[in-house]
């Protein structure tokens, strides 16, 4: 055992991060992983020659960490552009709009003129406000973690912006409502359509990512952690294969996951490690026959139904606007359930869950159950971690406290932005804070 080796708890983006940047700054580390797989919430299943992101469903050119990985693995060849082209449904009808043309918010019928000329204003003022602000660092906004979302938004924007475009994001990407969330999570996530951020994903599934990286690791697979010992020199971790040792451990695992093997010290830890997170099903539908082109809204690669709107379907992306490679014939679906639809649904059967599902598709699709080759199930307990006010300014002040002499790190998308590139964000902080490299030495 040395002082410059460490054992990182968890194969997600975080912790494979974490091991990745450890490694090319000459530490040892060494990767446990529960289940049969890398990638967790980021992984791609092949079936029948159908690519299925089974939880990350799109990338940002707005991603700094995760694109610098991107380019590191020699993967940029593998990123693909998505057309801004999106649907949100207004009166039953899906309203086609495109952030790069910010009008068709306006001719789509999504908004009104007044609506729209004040959503375009204030969205102005809230990039000149925090244009200095990273949008992979959660913890740069924590000025911002004062005030309730739906409040703030509603206040701002007005309420049939709340109701139209940011609640259906916010149910669509992340399965929760604005209700009892920090402002500070959907002003990051305006911002990057309000810095002209493109949509992107990879050719082979976004869990190609997390595969590459696992690579050149050395990562021990069904090797679920069972405790942690922290009592001698450096940390011991007790596994069903065995005793692992290090100096120190990354707990990159979710935070209900990380509370198991780990007694927070301190106030803040205790309320990262509290973090509660949304749950959701996505639904993966094939369609070899592809779907009628009458049906088929025209090129959008996505489809967001707010709660006014709503039965249980909160999203759908259309996979082969998001990428052709994906897709080897025909058309393939991927729904993606609201967070109390996911909640009250996660543990029934397939023929219970279709029994709901299919009724509220064949509203945009009638008829299209016929039509249907397979469907595919992934089941996501803890699909995004909750932000209610708080949780950037906790993650500030564990970033200010946290040493070296301390031989537990925390890292995930708890620890962060909620999503892929938060968690990667979290990893690369715990790599160099573990190598004693300051942000001010090192952007993170």
């Amino acid at each position: 055992m040395t002082s410059r080796s460490v054992i990182v708890v968890g194969a997600g983006i975080a912790g494979l991060t974490t091991a990745y940047y450890l490694s090319k700054l000459g530490i040892e580390v060494t990767v446990l992983e529960a289940s049969g797989q890398v990638g967790g919430r980021m992984s791609t299943d092949l079936r029948e020659g159908y690519l299925i992101d089974r939880g990350v469903q799109f990338l940002s050119n707005g991603y700094s960490i995760i694109n610098e990985l991107i380019k590191d693995l020699g993967m940029s060849k593998n990123l693909s552009g998505v057309s801004g082209w999106a649907g949100t449904v207004r009166d039953g009808s899906i309203r086609r709009t495109n952030f790069k043309y910010p009008w068709t918010i306006a001719t789509s019928g999504l908004l009104g003129l007044h609506d729209t000329f004040r959503l375009a204003k204030v969205s102005r003022s809230l990039v000149i406000q925090t244009k200095h602000l990273s949008l992979s660092n959660y913890s740069e906004w924590q000025e911002l973690d004062d005030e309730d979302a739906a409040e703030w938004i509603a206040a701002s924007f007005g309420k049939g912006i709340l109701e139209y475009v940011f609640e259906p994001m916010l149910e669509g990407f992340y399965f929760q409502q604005p209700e009892n969330m920090s402002r500070a999570w959907p002003a990051i996530m305006w911002n990057f359509g309000a810095r002209i951020k493109g949509i992107t994903t990879l050719t082979g599934g976004n869990g190609s990512l997390p595969e590459t990286l696992a690579q050149n690791l050395k990562v021990y697979l069904n090797t679920p952690a069972e405790a942690i010992d922290t009592n001698g020199d450096g940390v011991i971790v007790n596994t069903p294969s065995g005793i692992f040792q290090a100096g120190h451990v990354v707990l990159a695992a979710a935070a209900s996951g990380a509370r198991q093997l780990y007694s927070p010290g301190t106030k803040v830890e205790n309320n990262l490690l509290n973090t509660e997170y949304s749950a959701t099903l996505n639904i993966s539908f094939a369609f070899p026959e592809g779907i009628s082109r009458i049906q088929e809204p025209k090129k959008i690669y996505g489809l967001l139904v707010p709660r006014r709107e709503r039965q249980v379907i909160a999203a759908i992306s259309f996979e082969s606007q998001k990428c052709r490679q994906l897709v080897p014939r025909g058309e393939l679906l991927n729904v993606m359930l609201c967070g109390s639809a996911g909640r009250r649904l996660l543990t029934e059967s397939e023929d219970s869950i279709l029994a709901e599902v299919l009724p509220d598709l064949q509203r945009f699709f009638p008829g299209i159950d016929k039509a249907i080759g397979f469907a595919h199930f992934s089941r996501w307990a803890q699909a995004e971690p909750r932000s209610p006010i708080g949780r950037s300014r906790d993650i500030y002040q564990y970033r200010r406290f946290w040493n070296k002499e301390m031989k537990v790190i925390l890292a995930g998308d708890y620890m962060s932005i909620p999503c892929s590139e938060g968690a990667a964000e979290s990893g690369k902080w715990a790599a160099y804070s573990m190598a004693g490299i300051l942000p001010s030495q090192k952007e993170i």
